[in-house]
């Protein structure tokens, strides 16, 4: 058990295998999460007078065939299903664990919902993806996008066929890129504090968003949904600062929670990359 001030939070490390965290002070778990939401919906009050017209999702179903959006739809329930086989679902009985997961997947409700339109088939807003990854696993971070992705569709009035399309690019898609950077990480690079969060925290967050756009507009392109010179002009233009607005935004969140808070980030141990360095 790592030892901590009479305020900090102390947790075992746990893993994907079951081991679940324990927490001492459970009243502290809302308090971060609680400050970004409320941060988060003052930004989004704000960006809604002067945001332009688009659709309710990232990639509106009017756009792409049935067909498609039907075969993600079924590679959806696989994802999900394979989610929780692999899921330590004993977390959800823990208090501590449920207050901050919960807290989390508000969050990025929050997050998803505050975005900035540039045409109507463009929106951008910020993933946060990174950061849940990071923090519950990609097993309970595929609940989270899927809850947050029912959430924005129910606010936005869009259309449930494209449910599938929007969780596997915009959701399931950064947390593929996060994993596989974290265990590249893991096992190439040294165990490092600043290793860890400029590698797992900022890089991996940027090449999420550009992993997420570009496949976007790839599919675009594949459905005729646009060319590449309107693509060239209104969205390739955007990606560094996609990147560098979500690669700070994670990278922050993380420095935040490794220093303050390592006892809620799951693929995070002290021993391993802050002990005896």
């Amino acid at each position: 058990m790592i030892k901590r001030t009479r305020h900090a939070v102390s947790w075992r490390r746990c893993s994907d295998s079951g081991r679940i965290k324990t927490l001492k002070n459970p009243r502290l778990c809302g308090d971060f999460f609680v400050s970004m939401g409320v941060a988060c919906y003052i930004i989004r009050v704000q960006l809604s007078c002067h945001r332009c017209a688009g659709f309710p999702v990232d990639f509106p179903a009017q756009l792409f065939p049935g067909a498609l959006l039907w075969f993600a739809n079924s590679m959806l329930i696989v994802v999900l299903l394979t989610a929780l086989l692999r899921a330590p679902l004993g977390r959800l009985w823990r208090n501590e664990f449920t207050h901050v997961y919960f807290a989390a997947c508000v969050v990025l409700l929050l997050l998803w919902n505050t975005r900035v339109g540039v045409l109507p088939a463009l929106n951008f807003h910020l993933l946060g993806v990174t950061a849940v990854t990071l923090m519950f696993g990609w097993a309970y971070a595929v609940f989270a996008v899927f809850v947050v992705t029912v959430g924005t569709i129910i606010n936005q009035q869009g259309q449930w066929i494209g449910i599938g399309l929007n969780t596997l690019i915009a959701g399931c898609l950064p947390i593929l890129v996060t994993t596989l950077l974290l265990r590249f990480a893991q096992r190439k690079l040294p165990h490092n504090f600043f290793v860890y969060v400029y590698i797992n925290g900022f890089l991996a967050a940027g090449l999420s968003t550009v992993a997420v756009s570009s496949i976007g507009a790839a599919l675009m392109l594949l459905v005729d949904s646009g060319n590449a010179q309107w693509l060239g002009y209104q969205l390739f233009p955007y990606l560094p600062l996609t990147f560098f607005s979500e690669a700070f935004i994670n990278g922050t969140i993380m420095t935040a929670m490794v220093a303050l808070r390592p006892g809620w980030v799951a693929s995070f141990d002290d021993n391993l990359y802050i002990k005896n360095k």
